[in-house]
């Protein structure tokens, strides 16, 4: 009984909230798969498990970089990664985000490059990595076998982790060192080679 009441009042706070809400076309409220959010609790949800969804990749964009050698230890969920740009990674699956949308990871632990290191205590706010969310997939099925001798008692279960593949873009906020011109090496100064006549 207290459990309806309580869906009711919910219920009822949602409806006030949403009719006054003008910050979304729809009313404040998200909706993805039958269930409804709202916009508030999408953003604090992203940024509780360490992301930030800036909008969506358009045409005109230059988000990739050539290679710099700069490196980052970010946290999405409870798991950690080590990226530099360029790299590919696979997280749990980001429910707040589509494919092409352009997002920012600001739990970042740790940072590095040939001329800094800076390491967190516990975060980073000054860094921040950049990230394009590629595509949606399932991971290889595990197979979860359940069993009890003699008790005739067998259980066969299958799982798929939902996953996110995520394409590194840029590590923000720690000096790199200046790339030399492509094509053009530095010549270094070849040391000549003195014969020394040896007196007999």
């Amino acid at each position: 009984m207290k459990e309806k009441i309580q869906k009711k009042v919910t219920r009822e706070k949602d409806e006030e909230f949403a009719k006054g809400c003008n910050a979304h076309p729809c009313g404040g409220r998200m909706t993805d798969l039958g269930r409804s959010y709202f916009v508030e609790d999408k953003l604090e949800e992203a940024a509780h498990i360490g992301y930030k969804v800036v909008g969506p990749l358009l045409p005109t964009d230059r988000v990739f970089k050539p290679y710099e050698p700069a490196f980052a230890v970010v946290q999405v969920g409870s798991h950690q990664f080590k990226v530099s740009n360029g790299d590919c990674i696979y997280v749990e699956k980001l429910k707040y985000c589509e494919v092409n949308d352009k997002l920012i990871l600001n739990k970042v632990l740790m940072a590095g490059s040939p001329t800094q290191t800076m390491i967190g205590r516990p975060i980073l706010p000054e860094i921040a990595v950049h990230a394009v969310v590629e595509e949606h997939a399932l991971d290889a099925k595990v197979i979860i076998f359940k069993k009890k001798r003699r008790k005739n008692y067998r259980r066969t279960k299958g799982h798929r982790q939902e996953l996110t593949r995520l394409r590194i873009t840029d590590v923000e906020g720690i000096e790199k060192p200046e790339a030399p011109p492509v094509g053009k090496t530095p010549k270094t100064a070849a040391k000549k080679v003195e014969k020394v006549a040896v007196a007999a």
